[in-house]
């Protein structure tokens, strides 16, 4: 293996695990869970893995390609994944039931919350797709590609053990605990889902050459 391809898979790594910050997502997938049990909870979180990285492979392969044929520019899908993140937020800061949340068919209500918001956008948001995109453009040969799939697969498994062990936070938080950490990150998304428009609005104004 050559310094090039070393430092691609390092750096590959490294920006990819930054984005998707399973660390990070903790206490957003502590408050979106807390109301299932365990098994239910640890379900989901496979769910959401599982999901979120067949996704990030799958549009890292194709997609300038599916972009292009569909003429969706990367800034309109970070502006759609904040609309989506500020309403979740919104419901988790007054403690309101939303559509999925009110659902008769519990499967279909888990199956619905492990794909959004847990899958895309949490993990595989506009963030990680476009470094993803990114990454496989800038690979200069097939063996650096196939290190940045590898890379993606090992980041998941690496990110499902963390989040998987967020089950001991709620059994520490307990009802209450886990309800004001709802709030607190509801206020906190919200924060994150105001800086996916901006930051979709800025590149939009840029690509478009609006003069502000």
């Amino acid at each position: 293996m050559d310094i090039a391809t070393f430092t691609f898979i390092i750096h590959s790594f490294v920006a990819l695990f930054v984005i998707i910050d399973p660390f990070g997502n903790v206490p957003i997938f502590i408050t979106l869970l807390e109301r299932f049990k365990e098994s239910d909870r640890d379900l989901m979180i496979r769910r959401a893995i599982i999901f979120a990285a067949v996704t990030l492979i799958i549009l890292t392969l194709t997609g300038n390609m599916i972009f292009e044929l569909l003429d969706i520019k990367m800034y309109s899908f970070r502006i759609a994944g904040g609309i989506l993140l500020l309403i979740i937020s919104i419901e988790m800061l007054f403690g309101r039931k939303s559509r999925t949340e009110a659902s008769e068919d519990i499967e279909e209500e888990k199956e619905n919350i492990s794909i959004t918001p847990l899958a895309i956008p949490l993990l595989t948001g506009p963030g990680a797709i476009t470094t993803g995109i990114v990454l496989f453009d800038n690979a200069e040969n097939d063996i650096n590609k196939i290190f940045l799939m590898i890379n993606i697969v090992l980041i998941f498994l690496i990110s499902y053990f963390i989040l998987s062990k967020s089950n001991l936070i709620f059994r520490i938080l307990g009802k209450t605990g886990t309800r004001v950490i709802t709030r607190v990150m509801g206020l906190m998304l919200s924060a994150i889902a105001i800086q996916f428009i901006l930051t979709g609005i800025s590149e939009a104004v840029f690509d478009l050459g609006i003069v502000v």
